[in-house]
């Protein structure tokens, strides 16, 4: 489980607090009894052998169950759907996995079906839920109740504790003392995302702000991601980043220009690298944080410097880490290009109305640009893909396009592309790097393509 770090997606907060806490603690904690509230939504749920779409959580009693609060949008999540409906399997009647949504049944019917395309599984679930949400308040997905056969729960966990040698061990435990799993830690400090960070409602006292950079390590309880907010002629622009490694704000910084630097087109070829980059996640990857791997920063520039603020990002990059020299290097590279097969333009449009509808199981453009779908891969779906993702279509023109594919799938996107004679092939191309280097270089390799 990690932060969500792009421009298109946020981690949700699913419940308000006024000082930094573990919000799971605001509802049914370890140790105490679920209530026998009523549940509505169920879908594949039998009690007694009889579907229901709703019940009584008193009903569930004689079964040990797994609550797991997910989301469409979470990418872990769709990952342990097939693991829960395997450990299913293994355990039978032993043990109830209900999935639970606080989205409605419209929203999660057609993820599901594209899931099920990907690798079937079959799991109860509740959708539209609230009073579950309520019970067990939580900040970020994966999240796992394990609630035993008297209505007791016993644990609130990451997915990494959801195996077949735990449930064993707590279903042995019986009314006994239950193994110790690693509870999960939803710290939450209120951040008012329409706000500047530090500044109203988010700690400070607000004033007649007009410029201000601040750059701070990590923030216990503090959401992860970057937000590039448009200009504003009046309040002039904004960018921040927080608690974020520090490759990400370099990147921020380098994003003028409509460019997108995944970690295919960064090269950190520093003596320390491993400061900058983990693959730690989960608690772990906030203890990593922590140890001054993670950083705070925000850049509120007035309408007349809006247009030097990337410039002046990089200058205060320059100012507090002298010890690197950042900078990009156009470089021949292998990439991953998207290109035209054919001559022939099956991709004109039609006109009409400007729409992008992208998802991790689909994308239809229509009467807009190629380079819509093209900058999704690079900054979410594909973001973590060995190469450089490129456009190398040359198509200027609005287009018309609609595939049916898992956008982290090139094989499955190329059978779909094909329809518009287009293809994503691995060659070397000349492609924007951006380059992080010691100041007093250590590293006696300084190949970018090693």
């Amino acid at each position: 489980m990690k932060p969500i770090f792009s421009f298109l997606a946020a981690l949700c907060l699913f419940i308000n607090a006024t000082a930094q806490e573990n919000i799971t603690n605001k509802g049914i904690r370890i140790g105490q009894t679920v209530p026998d509230v009523t549940v509505t939504g169920a879908t594949g749920l039998k009690i007694h052998n009889q579907a229901v779409t709703s019940f009584r959580f008193s009903q569930l009693q004689g079964k040990f169950v797994i609550l797991d609060f997910w989301a469409t949008w979470c990418a872990p999540c769709r990952k342990m759907a097939p693991v829960l409906d395997s450990l299913q399997k293994q355990f039978g009647d032993q043990v109830i996995f209900l999935q639970v949504a606080y989205e409605s049944a419209a929203t999660v019917a057609p993820v599901q079906a594209a899931m099920q395309k990907v690798k079937p599984y079959q799991l109860p679930s509740v959708t539209s839920d609230i009073v579950l949400n309520q019970l067990f308040p939580h900040r970020s997905l994966p999240h796992f109740v394990w609630i035993d056969s008297r209505g007791v729960v016993k644990a609130i966990t990451e997915e990494k504790e959801v195996t077949a040698a735990h449930i064993r061990k707590m279903l042995q435990s019986g009314d006994q003392t239950a193994p110790a799993l690693a509870v999960k830690q939803d710290l939450v400090l209120p951040y008012d995302r329409k706000q500047p960070m530090f500044t109203g409602r988010n700690a400070l006292p607000a004033g007649a702000l007009k410029y201000h950079a601040v750059l701070s390590g990590y923030v216990p309880g503090l959401e992860g991601g970057m937000d590039i907010y448009p200009f504003d002629s009046v309040s002039g622009q904004r960018s921040n980043v927080r608690n974020v490694p520090l490759p990400w704000l370099f990147r921020m910084a380098y994003s003028d220009h409509n460019r997108w630097f995944s970690g295919a087109t960064m090269r950190l070829l520093t003596a320390d690298s491993a400061r900058m980059e983990t693959k730690l996640s989960g608690q772990a990857y906030e203890d990593w944080l922590s140890k001054g791997n993670g950083y705070c920063y925000e850049l509120i520039v007035p309408p007349a410097l809006a247009p030097r603020s990337f410039d002046i990002m990089k200058e205060d990059i320059a100012r507090l880490f002298p010890q690197y020299h950042v900078a990009v290097e156009n470089n021949p590279t292998r990439c991953l290009v998207l290109v035209r097969t054919t001559a022939v333009d099956k991709l004109k449009t039609t006109g009409g109305k400007s729409t992008v509808d992208v998802t991790p199981f689909k994308a239809a453009l229509h009467n807009t640009r190629l380079g819509q779908l093209v900058k999704r891969l690079q900054v979410q779906f594909l973001e973590q893909y060995p190469l450089p993702i490129v456009d190398g279509t040359g198509y200027q023109g609005p287009v018309d396009l609609a595939i049916n594919a898992p956008l982290n799938d090139v094989a499955a996107m190329n059978r779909e592309l094909a329809a518009y004679d287009l293809r994503f092939v691995e060659k070397e191309t000349n492609v924007d790097l951006l380059v992080v280097r010691d100041s007093d270089p250590k590293l006696p390799n300084t190949d970018l393509n090693p």
